[in-house]
């Protein structure tokens, strides 16, 4: 078995669009050693065809990777409801979304935590109370191949459903490339989110390990429990709830820390410049922001549909205001993530070791700034949330945004 491709200098995003577009069936999707989705050729079934290799963004030249998510027009919104706030990671608009979706006819797609497996994967809604789990962000890669096979055989079947789709920048990119190589017609719906880089199921399998958590009822990989600018990851499950904040949780470490990363993300173009949606959802962090505790959404409009579905859900939204773009930038994941080389030895490391040794290892190779950065986040974790509240507005104060 052997990755798609000899010569691409970029690496396998996961996003399982050649998987789906493959006619004999020679590429399989599966976790690899570093834990994370990776597809592999059956070089004895293969008949070199070179399918896969037009979905998939290894190979695709630059301009094939969307629009210039700089071109884009950016708001910040929230939702009218408070409570679909508080159940929401930011401001709640992929949720009024899709729930507009649902009501004008369009099957959802989103991703799923899976108590069984402990896996996010995506999953197809087709009624109101099924995109309920769709809400909160899952902080782990999702698989796609099988729904969105199922999608295009239903696009094939009829072509008059429509769909809304959900999914990280990587994953929308393979999924528009697989749409337009099938010729499929339908109406869909593309929406990406702001993306962080791609977290390792090796890491995640050792920190409930290590944790000890048996029979999860409940994940929430952003709970709101502290407040929104408070990163927490909330776990229930038979011995009741776990609260961790970023200063203290490995998994939140390894996961800011951006060393156990998939290899894709540290230069990935669809993260970081380039969208095949038609809009763009994060939170909006920043100065603007900082006295609201419940969450803001910010929404970059990529193109004119974009722009129908967001004048769709008018009723439902506050549309604060119209921003510079580049404010919202500057407080997301856009650069480049220099240590790939240290993030190489640093999963040889977890192979072998716990995820909390691991993370003091590799953090030994940091820079003397970085290192005075992390201690400084983490002398916060015993403060009161008020005082972390003030401290934190008078740093963003000294901020450009």
């Amino acid at each position: 078995m052997n990755n798609i491709g000899d010569k691409s200098e970029r690496y396998c995003t996961g996003c399982g669009a050649c998987v789906c577009i493959c006619p004999v069936g020679a590429i399989s999707y599966k976790i690899n050693e570093n834990g994370f989705y990776q597809a592999f050729v059956d070089s004895n079934k293969c008949v070199k065809c070179g399918k896969c290799k037009k979905v998939c963004a290894r190979f695709l030249k630059d301009e094939e990777f969307g629009e210039d998510i700089k071109k884009g027009t950016l708001y910040s919104v929230k939702s009218k409801k408070s409570n679909v706030i508080e159940t929401c990671t930011s401001g709640g608009i992929a949720y009024e979304i899709a729930k507009q979706g649902i009501e004008n006819g369009y099957y959802i797609i989103g991703t799923v935590y899976n108590y069984n497996t402990n896996k996010a994967e995506m999953s197809i809604a087709k009624n109101i109370d099924e995109i309920e789990k769709y809400k909160g962000s899952k902080y782990i890669q999702s698989s796609t191949a099988d729904v969105y096979g199922q999608m295009i055989e239903i696009c094939k079947e009829d072509c008059n459903r429509k769909f809304i789709v959900f999914g990280m920048p990587c994953q929308i990119l393979g999924l528009s490339k697989l749409l337009e190589k099938n010729k499929i017609s339908n109406e869909v719906i593309k929406i990406d989110l702001f993306c962080h880089g791609v977290p390792s199921y090796l890491v995640w399998e050792k920190y409930l390990e290590e944790k000890e958590f048996s029979n999860i009822e409940k994940v929430n990989f952003r709970s709101k429990h502290f407040s929104w600018h408070d990163f927490c990851i909330e776990i229930k499950d038979k011995n009741g709830y776990y609260y961790g904040n970023s200063e203290n949780d490995d998994f939140y470490k390894a996961f800011f820390d951006n060393i156990l990363l998939n290899k894709a993300c540290f230069t990935c173009k669809s993260r970081k410049e380039y969208s095949e949606a038609d809009i763009r959802l994060g939170d909006f962090w920043g100065k603007r922001y900082i006295d609201n505790d419940r969450g803001i959404s910010a929404v970059v409009v990529v193109t004119d549909k974009g722009k129908a579905i967001l004048e769709d859900i008018n009723d439902k939204i506050e549309l604060i205001s119209q921003v510079d773009i580049e404010e919202c930038l500057k407080r997301q994941s856009v650069e480049d993530y220099p240590n790939q080389k240290l993030s190489e030895w640093a999963f040889c490391e977890l192979k072998k070791n716990s995820l909390n040794s691991t993370i003091k290892m590799y953090r030994r190779r940091f820079t003397i700034k970085k290192k005075i950065k992390i201690k400084v986040k983490e002398c916060t974790r015993m403060l009161p949330i008020t005082l972390k509240k003030k401290i934190r507005i008078i740093v963003n104060k000294w901020r450009k945004f």
